[in-house]
């Protein structure tokens, strides 16, 4: 707003509601979004969800709030949950001067006290691996550049210098940590430092206020809002926002991510029958989610793998199914799932090891809001039986019990670690360790992002990694960490556990508005989910007013 328009709104009384969309724009993650209410007496700002952007961390490190807003600005902020493209740039913020209020559900803040934290050590970890692989770098062209001019004489100074260089980046290496300190360029400062720490993540924690479902919370005299369950992960809450008085009153429902109808674990996305403007997510936008029984397609999976795990190698013993699923909501279902059809002798009982400290306090968690999960757990919970708990179940938390499970097994196992797409954690040295032997499984249970090594296992002849049902021609070798590794394990793919609504999900929700908004924004998508969501919306809904806004877009309420 500039003076003549602040002095408008002082002079007539009548407030201006505007809204940036500053992450999650034609894209998946980083979800930021600005609001901004300007009254004769006031102005409120306060942001919803505050999220990293994965596909582009370095996006990050860049100002992400509007030139003239600062996040001591900032006056409060709410999260729809605990995923780190929805919360994980919080502890940037309060780094950087946000003293507000953080708004979120107690199961939110519950998740959150597992994942931020860490979150500030993969960022810590990674920038001190980025520091190593550059000093290691410069080092070895540093000496090779020395090497290269003693040997100035010969025939072929390149191939002399090839040589060094070769020659060189192996001593270089070896240095490793040791190695002097190189000069780093100010344009690339950003990649050696952490966006935030482990610290700072325990820090922003401080900040955080728990309301819980259903309670209309009055943050100022002029904003309001609701949360009601989106059925995505526990604690994930639809924002119903109440912003401005009287008359000048409008309403904003900002869904978040939202979940599938039917769903283990978890209730149903709630309705909401109207609101003034709507923001929906379009992960799934142009895709329908396959119709079948769940753990049907598990069973027979499991059932094949267990068949092909139990003759024991003479070298590498019994076969182990190993599962790439995510520490939080993807795991819990899983376990849940091999619980079942254990106990209801469906699949051999085997040892399950839940490998990673993430994923056995986030499970911890959902053993603690028993109250927010559907009927169905909570009998499970009523007969004093644990849901995540199989028959022989072993919890691994420490790195050394991770390491011991790359071992000869006499028995089938089943090892379920983080993180689902197996773009990082221990689940990597898993894949690294079994994916060259017959005899193994590796079962992957949800969508495969691009460029994450799970989309590399799993896609096959340029098919989308979220519809293949299995695997038989997948590729020959994947890079983990340098090295070529064979793939000889069985590829299994299940995409039956994604936790977001599907194009239908969407439609059967919105058909239970009591009008239409007068906007609706589609965010949280590719261009093919945010095109495909708002085609149906507007053909099957008769919508008018579905946008899908652009990256640091400004739009007036």
């Amino acid at each position: 707003m500039n003076k003549r328009q602040l002095k408008e709104v002082a002079r007539t009384g009548k407030s201006v509601f505007k809204m940036h969309i500053l992450g999650a724009a034609k894209s998946v993650t980083g979800s930021l979004f600005l609001y901004e209410l300007f009254e004769k007496d006031r102005t409120t700002r306060f942001l919803v969800d505050a999220g990293l952007t994965v596909e582009s961390p370095q996006a990050d490190y860049k100002k992400r709030l509007p030139a003239e807003v600062s996040p001591s600005n900032i006056d409060f902020i709410i999260l729809s949950h605990a995923h780190v493209d929805h919360c994980g740039y919080l502890p940037k913020l309060v780094k950087d001067g946000f003293r507000g209020k953080v708004y979120v559900t107690p199961a939110t803040y519950d998740l959150m006290t597992v994942i931020l934290p860490d979150s500030g050590y993969l960022q810590e970890e990674q920038a001190k691996a980025r520091l190593n692989r550059h000093n290691r770098q410069q080092l070895a062209e540093k000496q090779a550049v020395q090497e290269g001019g003693r040997g100035a004489g010969a025939k072929d100074k390149n191939a002399g210098k090839d040589k060094s260089l070769a020659k060189n980046q192996a001593r270089g290496k070896a240095a490793g940590r040791n190695a002097a300190p190189a000069p780093v360029k100010v344009e690339d400062s950003w990649k050696f430092k952490p966006l935030y720490t482990q610290e700072d993540a325990v820090e922003s924690l401080k900040y955080c206020q728990s309301v819980d479902y259903h309670e209309r919370f009055q943050v100022t005299d002029s904003v309001a809002f609701t949360f009601t369950d989106a059925g995505h992960i526990l604690g994930a809450a639809v924002v119903n926002l109440e912003v401005g008085k009287g008359s000048q009153k409008r309403t904003f429902c900002f869904t978040g991510n939202v979940g599938r109808r039917n769903m283990p674990l978890l209730r149903d996305l709630e309705p909401v029958e109207q609101a003034d403007y709507l923001m929906l997510e379009a992960t799934y936008g142009d895709r329908l989610h396959q119709k079948r029984d769940r753990l049907e397609a598990l069973s027979v999976m499991l059932n094949q793998a267990h068949t092909r795990a139990k003759p024991r190698h003479p070298r590498f013993g019994c076969g182990v199914i190993v599962i790439p699923a995510f520490a939080v909501g993807r795991a819990q279902t899983v376990l849940s799932d091999i619980r079942a059809l254990m106990e209801s002798g469906k699949v051999p009982v085997m040892p399950v090891y839940v490998d990673g400290r993430m994923t056995n306090k986030a499970t911890d968690v959902y053993r603690k809001h028993v109250g927010i999960l559907n009927a169905e757990t909570q009998s499970v919970f009523a007969e004093g039986r644990d849901p995540y708990t199989t028959p022989k179940h072993f919890t691994v938390t420490e790195y050394p019990q991770s390491a011991a499970l790359r071992r000869i097994h006499e028995e089938p196992c089943i090892i379920v670690g983080s993180s689902g797409m197996a773009a990082g954690g221990r689940i990597v040295d898993h894949l690294a360790h079994w994916l060259p032997h017959k005899q193994n499984t590796v079962m992957f249970v949800g969508f495969q992002g691009t460029g994450t090594l799970g989309q590399t296992i799993v896609r096959t002849r340029g098919d989308r990694p979220d519809s293949v049902t299995a695997c038989p021609d997948c590729a020959k070798s994947v890079r983990i960490k340098g090295k070529d590794v064979r793939v000889q394990a069985a590829v299994e793919f299940l995409p039956d556990y994604s936790a977001h609504a599907d194009y239908e999900d969407q439609l059967a929700w919105l058909r239970k508005f009591k009008r239409r908004p007068k906007q609706t924004f589609i965010v949280h998508g590719d261009d093919g989910a945010l095109d495909g969501l708002k085609d149906h919306i507007e053909r099957s809904l008769n919508w008018k007013g579905v946008v899908i806004p652009g990256p640091r877009e400004v739009f007036e309420l």
